[in-house]
């Protein structure tokens, strides 16, 4: 087989792998643009033959301010409080193994415990403590799921950083904070990017706790979205536009942090 048959195969393989994973999106922004009676049309319609935006006005409304604006608080303080809290320990584990192997592995295991096992006992927490239906209870029970991956990543970026580089700077009289601070830190600098991303994601997608600890104060948008029902049924085009408008901060981030996230994605591949 010739080198540029090779390439070919290649090029249409990865241009397949792509239609396949850009498809659901594709899919979830033309239904918000299809009149509801088209949207269950058998077969489906894929270029629809009339498009329509007054689903995103109605979703606007239906969404109103107040679960977006509980959404971004909750995000916002969950992602810098891993993010900090996650950079700290995980150079405490790269450094100055803490703990040794198993420590660190332990603290990851918590992130694989599924959620539905912790809600019932975190709810009875969050009743006594008076918690329920705030912002505090949701940030601490989100960070239960975004810490435990920030001190993992962290420490694995960490650990791929020279140690010369910070052995050169303690001889030149920097303390060990000022080491953290002034090297390692922006040494890691893409590394923490995808984190603080990686941990918004999770945050703001997540539904389990937010479910159960909110009733209306604190209600976010992955609750109000699963809530898109009439008395006809689910409402598709709105459930959809609703879940179209929400992917736009992360878009959003994901487009600014572009430039860190490849490296920070790559740091440590190459020696």
């Amino acid at each position: 087989m010739s080198k540029s048959l090779t390439s070919y195969i290649k090029y249409f393989i990865i241009f397949i792998a792509v239609l396949f994973f850009l498809f659901p999106i594709y899919w979830m922004f033309i239904t918000t643009m299809k009149p509801q009676l088209e949207v269950m049309y058998y077969p489906p319609l894929f270029i629809p033959p009339e498009f329509t935006i007054k689903y995103y006005i109605e979703a606007f409304y239906w969404l109103g301010g107040e679960a977006f604006k509980n959404s971004l608080i909750i995000t916002t303080c969950t992602t810098i409080i891993a993010t900090v809290l996650g950079c700290m320990a995980g150079y405490s584990f790269a450094r100055y193994k803490i703990g040794g192997f198993h420590l660190p592995f332990w603290v990851l295991s918590i992130r694989m415990m599924p959620p539905v096992a912790a809600i019932v006992p975190l709810f009875i927490l969050m009743f006594k403590l008076k918690l329920i239906d705030t912002h505090l209870a949701i940030i601490i029970t989100h960070l239960l799921v975004t810490l435990p991956f920030a001190i993992w990543m962290m420490r694995g970026f960490f650990i791929d950083l020279p140690l010369e580089i910070e052995e050169a700077a303690r001889v030149d009289g920097c303390s060990k904070w000022q080491v953290l601070w002034r090297i390692a830190l922006p040494l890691a600098a893409p590394g923490i990017a995808v984190t603080a991303l990686f941990c918004f994601i999770f945050s703001w997608n997540e539904f389990v706790f937010a479910l159960v600890l909110s009733r209306k104060e604190a209600i976010t948008l992955p609750v109000v979205i699963a809530g898109t029902r009439t008395q006809f049924g689910i409402h598709w085009p709105i459930m959809t536009a609703m879940s179209a408008m929400s992917c736009l901060p992360v878009f959003f981030l994901a487009l600014v942090a572009q430039k860190y996230l490849v490296r920070g994605m790559t740091l440590g591949a190459v020696k």
